[in-house]
Order: C-alpha cells, then structure tokens, then sequence
C-alpha cells in the first residue's frame, strides 16, 4: 500500500492540529468582534427636576386687639383678629397668653374669654358671635389657650374673643392696669 503525502499518519495530525488552531482563532475573533461592537452601543439621557420648598405665613389683622380700658364688674367686650394664611402651605396655629408681671396681673387673672372662629370678623358681636365655632372655652385671660386650627393656602377668617370682667371681682382689682401680650405660633402641617 503506497501512502500518499495525504494519507500519511503525520501529515495527517498536522492537518487536523491545524483545522482545530484555525477554528479556534476564527472562534475568537468572533467573541472579539462581538465583544468590542456590544461596548460601542452606549446611550445616556439626562433630566431635570424643579425644586422648592413651601413656606408658612400667618398674616394678623387688626391692632390694639384688646384695648380694654375702664373695666368693671358686669362689663362684656367683643374683639377680633383677622387670620389669613398668606403661605403656600396648610398649617395649625394656635394663640396663648401669658400672665403679666406687675401689680395688673391680678385684673389680667380676673379677666374671662371665650374664643370663637367666625367667617366674617363684622360678626363679632353680642349678636352674632355664637354663629361661629368655639374653638377655646371660657378661661381667664392669662389661661387663654386656643390650640390646632387648621389654614389653608389662601384662607381667612376671624377670631372672636368675648372678654368679660365678672360680678364677683373683687375691690382689689379696681384701678389696676395691665399690659397682655398675645402669641401667634404657626406650624405646618
């Protein structure tokens, strides 16, 4: 049996040792080409966003408030405040008084209120306060805690106080004066 260059065993083995380096280097290639075109596939995009913050704003109408002068016993006085929410934010505020230093702290402590939410601070009156809402029970002027009332943006109303110095005051307020400050606090919501 004659070998042809073909048929002989070594040449043979080189040829396949050859076929298998070649599919191995096309393999290859293949994963590189593919690998090196996937990374050149890129895409970014961009947004914006606006920010801002809200803010709380209690606007008070209304001055000297409670300008009471020549008190006695019996005596029944009506005063408002107008409140408005000039914010952009719903809130709860509420309003407190503190006793006074002084010798008027005692007509301050004798002093009663009630406190009403009206539509129309116009309606504060003997007449008419009752058509609102009570948001603080009778107390003393020094006690006066109206507490969580709720504003919106853009919202008003009024607040009736009904201030009255009762029969039973003693002598020892007479001729007293004082001088009470109100507080306002907000919070939002």
């Amino acid at each position: 049996m004659e070998t042809t260059p073909i048929n002989s065993p070594s040449l043979r083995r080189h040829l396949v040792r050859l076929g298998v380096s070649l599919a191995t280097v096309i393999t290859a290639g293949f994963g590189i080409v593919t690998a090196a075109s996937g990374a050149m596939f890129t895409d970014t995009e961009t947004a914006t966003m606006d920010v801002s913050s809200g803010w709380v704003d209690i606007t008070v109408g209304g001055t000297n408030v409670v300008a009471l002068s020549n008190l006695k016993p019996g005596d029944v006085f009506f005063r408002s405040l107008n409140m408005a929410n000039a914010g952009s934010l719903d809130f709860n505020y509420g309003i407190t008084s503190s006793r006074p230093a002084g010798a008027g702290a005692p007509l301050v402590d004798a002093v009663m209120v009630e406190t009403w939410k009206l539509t129309d601070g116009a309606n504060c009156t003997a007449a008419n306060y009752q058509t609102g809402t009570l948001i603080a029970a009778s107390s003393t002027l020094t006690a006066l805690n109206v507490a969580n009332q709720v504003m919106t943006p853009a919202s008003s109303h009024a607040v009736c106080f009904r201030l009255s110095l009762p029969m039973s005051t003693p002598n020892a307020i007479a001729g007293k004066t004082s001088n009470v400050a109100m507080t306002i606090a907000s919070q939002q919501n």
